[in-house]
């Protein structure tokens, strides 16, 4: 089922349209009858030749501007009404800039009330607007409520959506309405894309899999030209939540933020847009935007934007920059959510004048669906890193190993290359003298037999019992030394303490018989330690991951 949104100026005759081509009415609210005019959306459908298309009617009126977005969400051909007699007006250029900036192509315009029309239909201005946008598919309809054939139209508009091409997406529906049926419970509507499993949805405001007990829809069969189908979803009591209006229904879990990195549709973007009152629109969702960057590269233009809130927006969702005071839109792509470290980063390339060629001059790893078969970068599960940046994590390991433990891996990879723990051991699965253990860098060791010698040595010397004796380490050769540290043989514990891995292990035993959460005093008692020994025991403890500090007084949870 093909879903098809209408677009135009109040007034000029969408829902009569509709009407005419459905013989059903979309504007259903009380409030809507009695001002005559589409306040909220309307949906509707027809059937030609075992086909059916679905309708979204859009409200026309600037007052509603966010409710016409919300209906532009995930449909590819565009329905858009223009009144012959009032021929372009004040919000056919706001729908039809807001739909080119969110990268719609497919466009059937009708232009209405030729019964009242006194003389010829001027639509040159439309094929001279056009002439600009070289890559819309378009036909243009004359409609005589009088003598038109609804057969005809129904058959028009079928036969253009033949020739359509249509974006391929990421399997997701926004949420367009939410609402409770008695007898049924809650239901969910929207605007689905192609190939959306509904054995498996995770509502992303959550990121928990949605309880789904029906799915209803006009047409369950899809052909190769149908990308989109109205549905609606009758839930499950057992949901902990319900979606709302604005949420986004998936197949696989989205992250959230409020900072947004997107490539703007404008290469030369007019800086006046970027100031003022600046919204998002996105999906059926919206949110101001409270700050803007842009960034220039080579062939692109970026922009990282701050949001009012934390949102989920699957990658490459277009997205639309309304400015509210001048009335002006830009559009544009969503690429990924930048964490601090990596806005940082950026800042500093920004200010140090850093030329930026494309993508990966600004972040190291990037999403696979960013490239395809591209032999430049290297494939790390589903990210693509360049090979120079490859090789300086492997110069950072091999000699900055130190400096690496001491921060500890994952805020030192985090901080210095956006990449986590998972992904930096996959880089080191096949290196042969480094592995990743306990948020440290170890180093494969060579002369073990010489190594093992010194570790019984040191053994003997600290005993068995945790209350243990101070050794001289400046008695033992140094390399050793450091190779027995860095793999994970002896523990320093402060500049006095060193401990063996089975002193260690006795630690963590103690910390297993421990409540979740205990204080220094519990810890005490449970080893039979002095202070002298059990803070800075806990302090290890914490380093490496067993413990969590929790107050002042030295409260710790077990992890």
């Amino acid at each position: 089922m093909t879903v098809i949104a209408t677009a135009g100026h109040v007034d000029h005759g969408k829902s009569t349209f509709v009407n005419f081509l459905t013989k059903q009415e979309t504007d259903r609210l009380p409030e809507e009858k009695k001002r005559g005019l589409t306040i909220n959306l309307g949906y509707t459908y027809f059937t030609i030749e075992d086909k059916t298309y679905s309708i979204v009617d859009v409200p026309g009126h600037k007052d509603f501007y966010k409710n016409t977005i919300s209906g532009f969400a995930n449909v590819d051909v565009i329905l858009f009404v223009i009144d012959s007699i009032q021929n372009w007006s004040e919000q056919s250029e706001q729908h039809f800039q807001s739909l080119i900036s969110l990268n719609k192509k497919n466009f059937i315009f009708v232009f209405t009330k030729i019964d009242l029309l006194e003389g010829e239909v001027i639509k040159e201005f439309l094929s001279e607007k056009l002439d600009n946008y070289q890559d819309i598919n378009y036909l243009i309809l004359e409609f005589n409520k009088e003598t038109s054939s609804r057969r005809a139209f129904c058959e028009s508009i079928h036969n253009f959506i033949k020739t359509c091409k249509f974006e391929e997406k990421t399997p997701r529906l926004w949420v367009d309405r939410s609402f409770t049926i008695d007898g049924t419970g809650k239901v969910v509507t929207g605007t689905a894309s192609k190939d959306l499993d509904y054995e498996n949805i995770i509502y992303n405001l959550h990121n928990e899999e949605l309880q789904i007990k029906e799915v209803q829809s006009r047409n369950q069969k899809n052909d190769k030209n149908d990308v989109t189908k109205r549905v609606a979803l009758s839930l499950k009591k057992t949901n902990k939540n319900f979606p709302r209006r604005g949420d986004l229904l998936t197949n696989e879990k989205i992250n959230f933020s409020n900072n947004l990195f997107i490539e703007l549709n404008n290469r030369d973007v007019d800086r006046s847009i970027l100031r003022g009152t600046l919204r998002l629109f996105f999906g059926t969702n919206n949110a101001h935007i409270s700050k803007i960057k842009l960034i220039n590269s080579e062939k692109e233009t970026f922009a990282i934007l701050s949001l009012s809130k934390a949102v989920p927006i699957p990658i490459f969702e277009n997205l639309l920059i309304q400015n509210i005071d001048r009335d002006k839109y830009i559009g544009g792509k969503f690429l990924l959510f930048p964490d601090k470290n990596q806005i940082l980063k950026l800042n500093k390339k920004i200010k140090d004048k850093i030329k930026i060629n494309n993508l990966l001059d600004i972040f190291d790893f990037l999403d696979i669906k960013f490239f395809k078969n591209n032999k430049e970068f290297k494939q790390i599960e589903n990210l693509y890193v360049n090979e120079s940046v490859l090789e300086k994590i492997f110069e950072d390991l091999e000699s900055n190993t130190d400096s690496i433990n001491k921060a500890g891996v994952k805020d030192f990879f985090q901080d210095n290359y956006q990449i986590s723990t998972e992904i930096l051991e996959q880089l080191t699965n096949d290196k042969e003298n480094i592995t990743i253990s306990n948020n440290q860098v170890i180093k494969k060791i060579d002369n073990f037999e010489a190594l093992e010698n010194q570790y019984i040595k040191i053994k003997e010397l600290l005993g068995k019992t945790l209350e243990v004796n101070i050794i001289n380490t400046k008695e033992f050769d140094r390399d050793e030394l450091k190779d027995l540290f860095l793999s994970k043989k002896i523990y320093r514990v402060d500049s006095k303490i060193i401990i063996s891995d089975t002193h260690l292990k006795q630690l963590v035993e103690i910390v297993g018989f421990m409540p979740d959460e205990f204080s220094v005093k519990d810890f005490k008692d449970k080893s039979n330690l002095s202070r002298k020994y059990a803070i800075p025991y806990l302090e290890l403890l914490d380093k490496i991951g067993v413990t969590q500090k929790i107050d002042k007084a030295g409260s710790r949870k077990k992890l």
